[in-house]
């Protein structure tokens, strides 16, 4: 290749150095392959907008919209509570040399950074992981599928950390399809797909550095507001109920008094009867 661009080069440079009467007919095929070589390198220009895709730190999810870890934080090494460890744990041993000296020392797991790509929330979700566990996840076709595994001992594999990113996943309607699949496939009834988006777009935005977007404040209001709903009245609504009204904090202390004159009462009500049954000596 290098021989054939010097050689056009140098027919070029004669075909340019001829008079007008004697100079050849340069092809087209030449004068192209000339654009070529003198034009620089530059990048291919498209009108096509790229793919806005967020990027998601796993160990920022919102711990207390999610329900808890049915096996509860890990106590020896804590690290494993913030990403995908599985079964690692730091391991303690000695070194033994020739003469029997023993040293000590400890062997950390093989941990790394790995973003993957989830169709479900059409985001990219980054966490730490040992290769181990990345092993697995290739062997179970994806991130979603080694998420989804709903076994005991792969529920006790994915940590909080690994919790977090499956409830989060079975919120969409994707993953809410599957099921259904499943479900009618075990012969039971499918259940009603549900539209969670927004609280989807609000745990990816909350674990994204950075503020809030304005429909993820929306989102949040509209949360608290469900809760604090949910705290103070329960399941049902009695705001439009005739005579249920808060207990202010006078009543409160009045009730109390009353309550406690009561056990007062009635504890010295026990206390006669007991003596009266004691023998007269």
């Amino acid at each position: 290749m290098a021989f054939r661009l010097s050689a056009t080069r140098s027919i070029l440079s004669q075909a340019s150095q001829c008079p007008l009467a004697r100079r050849p007919t340069i092809s087209p095929l030449l004068t192209h392959a000339a654009t070529i070589i003198a034009a620089p390198r530059s990048r291919a220009f498209s009108t096509t907008p790229v793919a806005q895709t967020k990027t998601v730190k796993a160990h920022r999810l919102p711990s207390d919209l999610i329900p808890p870890y049915p096996y509860g934080e890990r106590r020896l090494y804590k690290q494993s509570n913030r990403g995908l460890y599985g079964s690692a744990r730091i391991r303690y041993g000695n070194i033994v040399a020739g003469r029997g000296n023993r040293t000590r020392r400890t062997w950390r797991p093989n941990v790394h950074v790995k973003a993957f790509y989830v169709a479900a929330l059409g985001a990219r979700i980054k966490t730490r992981l040992t290769l181990r566990v990345l092993k697995t996840i290739r062997r179970e076709g994806g991130l979603e599928n080694y998420l989804l595994k709903s076994k005991p001992a792969r529920i006790k594999e994915l940590g909080p950390g690994g919790w977090n990113m499956r409830w989060l996943l079975m919120q969409s309607q994707a993953v809410q399809r599957r099921f259904n699949e499943e479900r009618v496939a075990l012969g039971m009834p499918p259940k009603e797909v549900e539209d969670r988006d927004d609280m989807i777009r609000f745990a990816l935005d909350y674990a994204t550095p950075g503020p809030l977007s304005a429909r993820s404040k929306e989102t949040l209001e509209a949360l608290r507001e469900a809760f604090h709903r949910a705290l103070i009245l329960g399941d049902e609504d009695f705001a439009g109920l005739e005579g249920v009204e808060e207990l202010s904090d006078e009543e409160e202390a009045r009730l109390l008094q009353q309550l406690d004159e009561t056990d007062a009462a009635e504890a010295a009500q026990v206390e006669a009867e007991a003596a009266q049954k004691q023998p007269q000596l």
